[in-house]
């Protein structure tokens, strides 16, 4: 009874079949990701470079068909109780924890960016000094944390679903407030923009070191969206909790739809807010872009739709620290704890519960000092490049056929960190860093395989034989 609560509790032991249950995963799938960096980022991007950002939309249908016909079919008929456990039999348990701990680090820090955001919000909207911050981080962390402790997976994905609706709602609402509000039909909306912004003209420039660009957001951005569906092992849980290939697909074919709907209804507010402060001039406006947004919803909304738009970042938030804590307490518990200390189920459910609730309180206490280390936009696109290239080749080479050795994979993901790295404090896009990230990852593992030849201990093969280790997969 135990061990199947402990799989209920990481991947809902496949248990989200059928059209509900795919839609429901589709929805998490879309909320997970769209958390409330994005909802407080996003529309101040749009805000300052227009439709320039939609350009990421164009790599949608190639990501759709490259997880529908490649990756998710072998992803599913190799994945094991855990999302990385199939980077283990490929390649060996020392692979296997440098990605997870990649992974780790990765959500911890981005957890705790994500507590943050909307405090700034509430600060915003209330009037409050400083003194709120750790009020107000205690109270978004730790009820995160409950909900996750008790309800594991299948508490996160039902909540992210209803949570995805009430995102849209707030989205929409927002754009059709300005429009009522500004002095313009919908078709002078756009007359207006053209003529006196440049928010609806594409940046065409070939410039890397652009932020942002049609060729940055179609190649950097495709990548790095590419990273997050299939090597973080908050969406490899979800496509094992749809129970079988059919039914991740479709699941996954609901967040495309989803996906580019919510980025779209982004987009339409940021647009709208360029619009309303063209033709309202607000001496108080901030200078940083991620912070326009918040603004905007603490000075101009109706106090009775501001909150529901408070709520809804909210609720974005919750949705991506539930899943986060959850993803990462089956991380550390099933990649790092031994193998001896795993047997007894009971113990094991136990632990998970405890394990989610000590997440849950670090990243909440992280939530109070990460204001300190920059822009909302940085933190993002940062903190998700440089770890997210080496886990994305990581699992992609681990469902090819490749012969790839372990000890050179696990070099090879190092020199891809470091090469994220090396963008990050260059001129380059920060956007570029998880496509150089992960190319580099898979160049220096190619060649690495090339130049070093397979010894009796190496695990390449697809069930770790060591006898099979020189056979072609």
């Amino acid at each position: 009874m135990y061990k199947r609560q402990i799989n209920d509790y990481f991947t809902a032991h496949g248990g989200f079949k059928g059209k509900l249950g795919m839609t429901i995963v589709g929805l998490s799938l879309g909320a997970t990701f769209f958390s409330g960096l994005s909802f407080i980022v996003y529309p101040s991007i749009f805000y300052t470079y227009g439709i320039t950002v939609l350009s990421g939309l164009v790599g949608f249908p190639a990501t759709y068909l490259f997880m529908r016909l490649w990756f998710l079919p072998r992803y599913l008929a190799r994945a094991g109780r855990s999302p990385y456990e199939i980077i283990e039999r490929r390649f060996g348990k020392p692979v296997r924890l440098l990605a997870s701990g990649m992974f780790v680090m990765l959500r911890l820090s981005w957890m705790a960016a994500l507590i943050y955001a909307p405090v700034i919000v509430l600060m915003t909207a209330m009037g409050i000094g400083e003194g709120w911050i750790w009020p107000l981080v205690a109270l978004i962390g730790l009820s995160s944390t409950l909900y996750t402790v008790i309800g594991g997976i299948r508490g996160v994905i039902i909540t992210d679903a209803i949570q995805f609706l009430l995102i849209a709602a707030a989205l929409l609402g927002t754009v059709v407030y300005v429009l009522v509000e500004i002095p313009l039909s919908f078709g002078d909306f756009a007359g207006f923009l053209r003529t006196n912004t440049q928010l609806l003209h594409f940046n065409w420039s070939i410039d890397p070191t652009v932020t942002m660009t049609v060729v940055t957001m179609a190649l950097g951005g495709s990548i790095a969206n590419l990273g997050s569906f299939s090597a973080d092992q908050m969406s490899l849980q979800r496509y094992i909790a749809a129970g079988d290939a059919k039914s991740a697909v479709r699941a996954f074919g609901t967040s495309m739809i989803a996906t580019p709907i919510v980025l779209i209804l982004l987009a339409m507010v940021g647009l709208a807010i360029g619009t309303w402060y063209s033709i309202n001039l607000d001496t108080g406006l901030p200078t940083q872009a991620d912070k326009v947004f918040p603004y905007f919803v603490a000075t101009q909304l109706p106090a009775g739709f501001s909150g529901i738009v408070i709520a809804a970042l909210l609720a974005a938030t919750m949705s991506s620290v539930t899943s986060g804590i959850n993803a990462l307490s089956g991380s550390l518990l099933n990649d790092f704890v031994p193998l001896a200390e795993r047997t007894e189920s009971k113990r094991l459910l136990r632990s998970a519960r405890w394990l989610s609730a000590a997440i849950g309180l670090a990243v909440t206490i992280g939530a109070g000092f990460v204001g300190r280390i920059g822009s909302l936009f940085d933190i993002m696109n940062v903190l998700l490049g440089v770890f997210n290239g080496p886990l994305l080749a990581c699992v992609l080479l681990a469902v090819s056929r490749l012969k790839i050795q372990g000890s050179v994979l696990l070099a090879a993901m190092v020199v891809g960190f470091l090469a994220g790295v090396a963008v990050v404090n260059s001129p380059l896009s920060p956007v570029w860093v998880t496509l150089v990230s992960s190319a580099v990852t898979v160049v220096v593992a190619l060649l690495g395989s090339q130049i070093v030849k397979p010894g009796i201990h190496s695990l390449t093969s697809r069930g770790g034989n060591p006898r099979q280790a020189t056979q072609k997969p």
